[in-house]
């Protein structure tokens, strides 16, 4: 299938029949009538002068100019994370993902020439902070029509060779054995019901001796367990468990990574995710997900998110 050429280089890793398929099937998503309103065409002409990639706002300079660029990019709310500077557009989102980039910015291995999987991609955002690093390829997952159309918009004037984006999820993993140098998984663990699992797939994708950067929302305590919500928790309702720190680090070591180590444990705040003009009412934030009279706790009731991040290895030897 010519739209994944791009892999083929890596093809002894990748269970390439399989991989077609999923392709195709997921290709065929946007044929659906619900999706139409996420197919954008003849995208605005813009003389792009340079591309940054290195800063908190990801920055596309160049032409500015009356045309019909902001109005597609408003068709695309909510933008969940950025920001994004494209070119007279500031797309301040929900996130201040540049926040989560700066926690483990000085704890990044060399990126320079390596295969990167970025698990839960959203629009790409942490992808275009990597490819400043120059990697070989940083490919990502993510199974949200929405999240492929705002990529899309950013990379048709980006123009990223080396970034891919695929309608895949956390469970197509395993289609990919020792190819990875890098993977990022980040805020995704606690919405799937097998937290250990998702681990193990990790390791069996990174090369030996690879890096692995996990990210969670978690609760305050010492010892090693994890929140279990009856129904939901801070208003979401795909979460299952939601670990301590101690708890976090187990399910890694539990999963034979190496080498765990913490990068971050802290509060999040409304400085960090919050509604803005590009996330606007009716959407909810943080903000709404917490009891207003003891934002220590969520609008449930139970302990208030913190974001752990962590750092594991695989066995050199495999």
């Amino acid at each position: 299938m010519k739209e994944l050429d791009y892999l083929l280089p890596f093809k002894k890793h990748i269970a390439w029949d399989e991989l077609i398929a999923l392709k195709k099937e997921r290709e065929s998503w946007w044929d659906r009538a619900s999706s139409e309103k996420w197919k954008l065409s003849n995208y605005p002409q813009r003389e792009v002068k340079e591309v940054i990639l290195d800063q908190d706002w990801v920055n596309i300079k160049g032409e500015t100019k009356e045309d019909s660029l902001e109005e597609m990019a408003k068709s695309l709310m909510p933008w969940k994370k950025g920001p994004f500077q494209l070119f007279d557009l500031n797309i301040d989102a929900e996130w201040r993902s540049d926040y989560k980039w700066k926690r483990l910015e000085n704890h990044l291995v060399d990126l320079e020439n390596k295969t990167i999987l970025d698990v839960g991609c959203n629009n790409g955002y942490f992808m275009f902070r990597m490819a400043a690093h120059n990697p070989r390829l940083v490919l990502g997952f993510d199974p949200v029509l929405h999240m492929q159309a705002q990529f899309d918009l950013i990379q048709n004037y980006a123009q990223c060779d080396n970034v891919h984006f695929e309608l895949f999820g956390v469970e197509h993993m395993p289609l990919f054995k020792n190819m990875f140098d890098v993977i990022f998984h980040m805020g995704i663990v606690y919405h799937h019901r097998h937290p250990i699992q998702q681990m193990l797939d990790i390791r069996e994708s990174l090369k030996p001796g690879g890096t692995v950067y996990l990210e969670t929302i978690g609760i305050p305590g010492e010892e090693s367990y994890a929140l279990f919500p009856e129904d939901r928790y801070a208003r979401m309702g795909n979460v299952w468990f939601v670990p301590t720190l101690s708890c976090f680090m187990n399910w890694a070591k539990k999963a034979k990574l190496l080498n765990v180590e913490v990068i971050a444990d802290t509060s999040l705040d409304q400085d960090e995710q919050r509604l803005t003009d590009w996330c606007p009412p009716p959407f909810q934030s943080l903000k709404d997900s917490l009891d207003p009279t003891d934002p220590t706790k969520t609008i449930e009731g139970h302990p208030a998110p913190r974001r752990f991040l962590i750092k594991a290895q695989k066995n050199p030897n495999g």
